[in-house]
């Protein structure tokens, strides 16, 4: 193991633990939640890629069916590690609480910006998202007002070539724009720490763990931590033409 392998190491140390202290000192999480996806991947063309996924959530200490959704990306490449992406999510949430419960329907759109470079064995990434998300079947009269946030995420990532695992560590904070929010104000910060393995023929797998903080809500700061799997297959159009 070369010296930059061994500093690169001690960083993902390094960071993890400040990670998880910071959050642990700061207060407990208050739940644990359980996401999964599976994930096909397209690529059409040398620099447009298309995507479909469905996800499953579930809270309470993955005890209670949160949310299920089915997303649609696409994403094209401007100019080299340069992206611009866009995306829709339909979305079924189940409301269990209060006098009105059962499963709604919202909807939510994304446009961003992605780049990433290499940095010796470092592949470091930054996404700027803006998205908007409403709940169908509601005027604003009867209280839907769309939710519009700008989120902004950072990404480490590093691969252990003996054993073909990609490790990412990812922070991102999101900022609420809507109509009367304070748009200066920082509202919810993730951390995600992944791994990742792809097998050919086969698929890549991924699971990771992310803690989330909302922050200055009405009461206190509300955290969870999330665990998590995700399966995707990547199909290549180019090689069948």
């Amino acid at each position: 193991m070369n010296l930059f392998t061994t500093k690169a190491s001690l960083l993902f140390v390094a960071i993890t633990i400040l990670i998880s202290t910071k959050q642990l000192s700061a207060q407990e999480s208050n739940d644990l939640e359980g996401w999964s996806a599976v994930q096909i991947d397209l690529k059409a063309t040398q620099k447009l890629s298309f995507s479909v996924a469905e996800h499953l959530r579930y809270r309470n200490d993955i005890s209670t069916l949160s949310t299920y959704f089915t997303q649609l990306e696409t994403s094209y490449e401007i100019f080299k590690d340069f992206e611009l992406g866009g995306g829709a999510r339909f979305i079924k949430k189940n409301d269990d609480i209060g006098n009105k419960q059962g499963i709604e329907s919202h909807f939510r759109y994304q446009i961003e910006t992605r780049y990433q470079h290499g940095v010796k064995q470092l592949n470091i990434s930054y996404r700027l998202r803006y998205q908007n998300k409403n709940e169908l079947g509601l005027s604003e009269d009867e209280g839907d007002i769309a939710k519009e946030q700008l989120r902004f995420m950072v990404g480490i990532g590093y691969k252990l070539k003996p054993i073909g695992v990609v490790f990412k560590l990812k922070g991102e904070l999101f900022s609420t724009i809507s109509a009367g929010a304070d748009s200066k104000k920082i509202d919810r910060n993730r951390y995600t720490l992944m791994a990742s393995r792809k097998f050919k023929r086969i698929g890549k797998f991924s699971l990771f763990y992310r803690i989330q903080e909302e922050i200055n809500t009405i009461e206190e700061n509300v955290a969870k931590s999330v665990i998590g799997f995700k399966y995707s297959y990547g199909i290549d159009l180019r090689k069948r033409s």
